[in-house]
């Protein structure tokens, strides 16, 4: 598997297109070393094809689980495999483990894509392509999604981006995270939301920055304004994160690795169930045979020095 890396003199960015496109390192060039802003994808990942463990991995054509892979979309239902490791989940799209095609390459871009032309061999029930584009800047890094109905009826829709940043860079302490939304999915053990989201309760209101500490989180935010902030402490090394508005939904997760996932999504979790259940504002789009869903996440890195 060819890994593309693109770099300057403070940041180095490694994808992987056999594996979903997905990123394989982010880092920034500091007193003479690299240190990964996203956790380092192992070895033993890459040699697997699992990109659950590479550093950040593409969802589409939806995100997060569906509810025993079943689902309703304008009459019919549909049942999915599970394809996660677990063998019992269904989670997180169908073009995360695929291989990809580099159609485009060049100092500090890489253009990827995905064709969706088999439903019965790709666990979803329509036809979709996927474009992926990466732009590294001399600070930043810009990254799209562009997710395509190429079938002949109308199709549920979703996509999102799912990073994993380091909470210990160098000899930092935990950030401090910051991020303004308006609601959560509140979910029993199944990670599921049973009801639509609530006004955020104690504990989850980050408009103030603040480190997560030990409390643990795996969570939608509805209503989020696509803006987050990480800092960390003691290193003078601060992210920004923005999203454009596609991207309504913001997923915060205390890895069990110890990292910190925040996946900018478009939708909610089982987003098409409840979408057909008449839920308001789950973020799932339907998209007409040739319709488009597309949108930019931008990261800018700020560290003393430069």
């Amino acid at each position: 598997m060819r890994p593309e890396i693109l770099h300057n003199s403070k940041l180095r960015l490694t994808v992987l297109p056999g594996l979903g496109a997905s990123i394989g390192g982010l880092e920034l060039y500091r007193e003479g070393f690299w240190l990964p802003l996203l956790r380092p994808t192992s070895l033993a990942a890459v040699a697997a094809g699992a990109s659950p463990g590479t550093s950040s991995y593409i969802l589409a054509p939806y995100s997060n689980r569906i509810r025993e892979g079943r689902f309703s979309f304008r009459g019919r239902s549909y049942q999915l495999l599970p394809n996660w490791p677990d063998g019992e989940q269904t989670i997180h799209g169908e073009v995360h483990g695929r291989p990809w095609t580099v159609v485009e390459r060049s100092e500090g871009l890489l253009v990827c894509h995905f064709n969706a032309n088999n439903p019965q061999a790709l666990n979803f029930p329509f036809r979709y392509t996927v474009r992926a584009v990466y732009w590294l800047g001399d600070s930043s890094l810009r990254m799209s999604l562009e997710l395509t109905n190429t079938g002949e009826e109308a199709m549920p829709a979703g996509f999102g981006f799912h990073p994993y940043f380091v909470r210990r860079l160098g000899a930092s302490l935990d950030p401090l995270l910051s991020f303004r939304a308006a609601r959560v999915y509140l979910t029993n053990g199944s990670r599921i939301p049973d009801e639509p989201p609530v006004p955020l309760p104690p504990g989850f209101d980050f408009s103030t920055p603040r480190p997560l500490g030990d409390a643990a989180f795996d969570h939608v935010f509805n209503g989020w304004d696509g803006s987050l902030s990480l800092e960390w402490p003691g290193i003078d090394v601060r992210l920004q994160l923005e999203a454009d508005p596609v991207f309504s939904h913001l997923v915060v997760f205390t890895a069990p690795d110890g990292t910190l996932a925040l996946e900018p999504v478009s939708h909610a979790t089982d987003g098409f169930n409840l979408m057909d259940r008449g839920w308001p504002d789950t973020g799932v789009r339907v998209l007409e045979p040739g319709e488009s869903l597309a949108g930019e996440v931008r990261i800018k890195v700020r560290a003393e020095g430069w």
